[in-house]
C-alpha cells in the first residue's frame, strides 16, 4: 500500500471522493464537482474542495 492509500483511510469517505475526482481533474469547475461527488450544490463542493486540498497538502507535509 503506498502513502496516500494509506492516508486515504483515515479521511472522510467525502474527502477521498472529491481527492479522487481532483486528482483526475484538479481544474474542474464546483459545478461539476458537486455533481461527480453527488452533492446539493456548489458551495457544498466549494468546502469539500478545500477540505481535500488542505488534506492533500498535508500528505505533502508528512501529517
Amino acid at each position: 500500500m503506498n502513502t496516500s492509500e494509506q492516508k486515504s483511510t483515515s479521511t472522510h469517505k467525502i474527502t477521498d471522493k472529491i481527492i479522487q475526482i481532483l486528482k483526475k481533474n484538479p481544474n474542474i469547475s464546483d459545478a461539476e464537482l458537486a455533481e461527480q461527488a453527488g452533492l446539493k450544490s456548489e458551495a457544498a463542493a466549494r468546502g469539500w474542495r478545500t477540505v481535500a486540498e488542505d488534506t492533500m497538502k498535508g500528505w505533502k507535509w508528512g501529517y
